[in-house]
């Protein structure tokens, strides 16, 4: 029979707990980024699990005094093989290690309370035949139930950014939780707390059930502010890239009609001069703006901007933009789109090959054709070293991913939109992006 002489020893952090929050630790890594294979991450989860929970063994003890301590080193200890494990900062393991803790403490509860339920009440043998088993199938059932529930989050988990003041917040609320489910084991007479063991188990297993509830609908809070917020900014980039493709047409028309003023003006500077100096500085200014007689002629106005922005933009770095392009394809996109899509291609490439030393090796190519009822887009330039895909998308190479890496991922927003899909790639010098959206 379990006694209330018992409650010390099955609410403090033993070997059961140590258990416990490694093992959810170790779970919330699988809806994050994995530094490493599965086969290898699986062997360094067992691995360390066995290690802490053997080490929570030897030093298991019902001195009171040391209790905090001990609390805090057997969470510790998962934030550290989170941290070995995971890819992300300090900061993230530890707002993750909170849920864990509070997903540890409920199946911990749960588990010791049916198993009390079930000696005492129910009279079932305490032998280890079935301890072990029911041990097993409770928590194995529980972790699938938490794995199967945080797998939605898995996208915004691998990309988001933690502050300072969530990992405070999730802390604050873990503890509280902890405490609360907690209070019959230092307080037993109050109007909130029991001696009784049953009682106890009851207060606890329901009040870390709330609290697992609370911290998953924290998440969703914060991962929902989040989408918003994303989709806002990527919204406004989409807004000011139209607005740059517009004030681009007019300066374009304006300047082009003005060479073309300037051509017949310089023929007929040319026709009354005769001295080689005086031909020669007309053809230097003849040759600065010749780029406006290549300018790009797809069938689609809005790309034939973006390409002679880009060409304009570029030439003092020697870039050298190669287009092949059926505008027309583009007929059945929206303008918003079209804008947004290209505009991003072009800026993408133009920044990568802009850091790359060698002029010569500044090259963009760019095109939109029809290939077996699928419109293809592909854009290729040369870059400096490997970009590094992961997930799918180009890892963003600025410092604050908060407000980088947009363009690439409204590229694949766009092709989704039409019902296609985009593929990037990074290899032997080139980065290439390819767009296929079936017609």
């Amino acid at each position: 029979m379990i006694t209330i002489k018992d409650m010390y020893a099955i609410s403090a952090p033993g070997y059961f707990s140590a258990f416990s929050y490694m093992l959810f630790s170790g779970m919330y890594v699988w809806v994050n980024r994995r530094k490493y294979s599965v086969p290898r991450t699986i062997l360094l989860q067992v691995l360390l699990t066995a290690a802490v929970t053997g080490l929570s063994y030897l030093v298991e003890t019902p001195d009171k005094l040391t209790y905090v301590p001990r609390l805090l080193a057997f969470l510790a200890l998962p934030v550290l093989c989170m941290k070995l494990t995971m890819e992300g900062s300090w900061k993230k393991c530890l707002y993750f290690m909170a849920f864990a803790f509070i997903q540890a403490e409920f199946t911990t509860a749960l588990e010791w309370h049916m198993y009390y339920f079930g000696v005492n009440v129910k009279k079932v043998p305490d032998i280890l035949t079935i301890r072990i088993p029911f041990f097993i199938g409770v928590y194995s059932l529980i972790y699938a139930g938490a794995l199967l529930s945080n797998r939605g989050f898995r996208e915004y988990n691998r990309e988001m950014e933690v502050r300072t003041a969530d990992a405070v917040r999730v802390w604050m609320l873990a503890v509280f939780i902890f405490l609360a489910s907690n209070i019959s084991n230092v307080f037993q007479e109050t109007i909130f707390s029991s001696s009784e063991p049953g009682v106890i188990f009851q207060i606890r297993t329901l009040i870390d059930f709330t609290g697992v509830f609370a911290m998953h609908i924290l998440h969703l809070a914060a991962k929902e502010a989040d989408s918003r917020m994303r989709a806002e900014r990527m919204q406004l980039m989409m807004d000011q890239m139209y607005e740059n493709y517009k004030i681009s047409k007019q300066s374009i028309a304006i300047v082009s009609e003005k060479y073309h003023d300037l051509k017949h003006q310089i023929q007929w500077l040319r026709e009354g001069q005769n001295s080689e100096e005086a031909n020669a500085a007309l053809d230097r200014v003849e040759d600065e703006i010749r780029d406006f007689e290549a300018q790009a002629n797809t069938g689609n106005e809005i790309l034939d901007t973006i390409l002679m922005s880009a060409r304009l933009n570029s030439r003092n770095d020697q870039v050298v933009i190669t287009c092949i392009a059926d505008g027309r394809l583009l007929s059945g996109f929206d303008k918003m789109d079209v804008s947004a899509l290209f505009g991003n291609l072009m800026d993408n490439a133009l920044e990568a090959v802009k850091e790359i030393p060698e002029p010569e090796k500044r090259l963009i190519n760019l095109t939109v054709e029809e290939k077996k009822g699928f419109l293809v887009i592909a854009c290729e330039n040369r870059c400096e070293g490997e970009r590094i895909i992961r997930e799918g998308i180009p890892v963003t190479s600025k410092q604050d991913t908060n407000y980088h890496g947009f363009g690439t991922q409204s590229i694949r927003r766009i092709a989704e939109k039409y019902g296609g899909t985009a593929v990037f790639s990074s290899n032997d010098g080139w980065f290439r992006t390819k767009i296929v959206i079936p017609k």
